[in-house]
């Protein structure tokens, strides 16, 4: 009897403390999905939590290596507060427009807007793979992040997609990219800019020809849009339930951009449902437009929830954001509350 009454006592205690972890595994996935995710929570193996950054920072047209050494200080300050996802701002490696909006890019036979003085692309722009490419592969490879690499991409011959050989004589295509390197040090994607803005872009960029680009990564699926994009590639996106859009930008305005920023972009993000990052351009003192700064990150429901608070020289915008996984989560808690509820 004795023996048996143990035996009897060991399961129970062991059915009790079974039934606790369980009942305390759920509390603990109520209390986190309902009221949000410590930073750094990990849950069966996913990251719940992730810091994403935003590097708002001026270029110098043209000057490719001064660029690039000034990026990869801001990416390495970045990672050094532990982001682990940072966006540089539209064609940083390689300049978009000089701050004064005097110098432009511009390829023979193309019209250019009188304003603007044009350069030749030829020697600023990079293919893919290509010099900025490897290095901040190697870059995003030691620090473990993803990095998004935005410049004016030039493709030599017949080499653009769907175009078939036409011979040595076929003139060089040039693109405003961005390219997404990952932490394990190679370019996970490779996006061209569907709608480029024709008032400065006219002049020397061809419209994309790669179609959307999402990528799924440790914290969710992440798309790629260049600034003027915004206007018509959210929907493109809709169908790839995108987690996070990864969003270079040189915006230019004749109004103060408060409204836009501020208002109009959180609104029109609001309803796909996923967050933007978006990493403006700067200047480095005060110029006669607008469109600079603002630089910020918007969650799902169209809030923004980190932006930046200047305008000239260089800032990073962090935020601790809810990866897709916790996302899943918060959604499905409201669920189980439910059905408890009818039982």
């Amino acid at each position: 009897m004795l023996s048996e009454w143990v035996y009897i006592s060991r399961r129970g205690v062991a059915v009790f403390l079974l039934m606790a972890g369980i009942t305390l595994a759920i509390a603990v996935g109520l209390h986190v999905a309902g009221r949000g995710f410590p930073a750094g929570t990990v849950l069966a193996g996913k990251p719940m939590t992730v810091k994403v950054a935003a590097v708002q920072c001026s270029s110098t047209f043209g000057d490719v290596e001064a660029n690039r050494a000034k990026l990869t200080a801001l990416v390495e300050q970045a990672a050094s507060e532990g982001a682990k996802i940072i966006v540089l701002p539209e064609a940083a490696v390689t300049g978009y427009l000089s701050q004064d909006l005097r110098l432009n890019w511009r390829i023979e036979g193309r019209p250019i807007e009188p304003r603007f003085e044009g350069r030749d692309p030829a020697s600023a722009a990079e293919t893919v793979p290509g010099p900025s490419t490897r290095h901040f592969c190697q870059l995003a490879k030691r620090l473990g992040v993803y990095i998004t690499v935005p410049f004016v991409e030039v493709v030599r011959g017949a080499k653009a997609e769907g175009k078939k050989d036409a011979g040595a004589s076929t003139p060089a295509t040039y693109f405003n990219t961005v390219c997404l390197v990952s932490p394990e040090g190679r370019i996970a994607a490779h996006y061209r800019k569907l709608t480029p803005w024709p008032y400065p872009e006219v002049s020397w960029a061809t419209a994309g020809d790669r179609g959307v680009q999402a990528v799924d990564t440790e914290y969710g699926r992440v798309g790629l849009a260049i600034c003027f994009d915004i206007h018509s590639i959210l929907e493109k996106y809709k169908p790839r339930k995108i987690w996070a859009l990864l969003y270079p930008i040189a915006w230019v305005e004749d109004t103060h951009p408060a409204e836009w920023f501020w208002h109009e972009l959180p609104r029109r993000v609001a309803p796909y449902r996923h967050y933007l990052i978006g990493a403006n351009w700067s200047v480095d003192r005060a110029q006669a437009w607008y469109g600079y700064g603002f630089s910020e990150i918007i969650s799902p429901e169209g809030d923004v929830v980190a932006a930046a608070h200047s305008l000239y020289g260089s800032e990073i915008v962090y935020a601790t954001i809810k990866t897709a996984w916790a996302i899943e989560q918060q959604d499905a808690a409201p669920k189980g509350a439910e059905m408890e509820k009818t039982k």
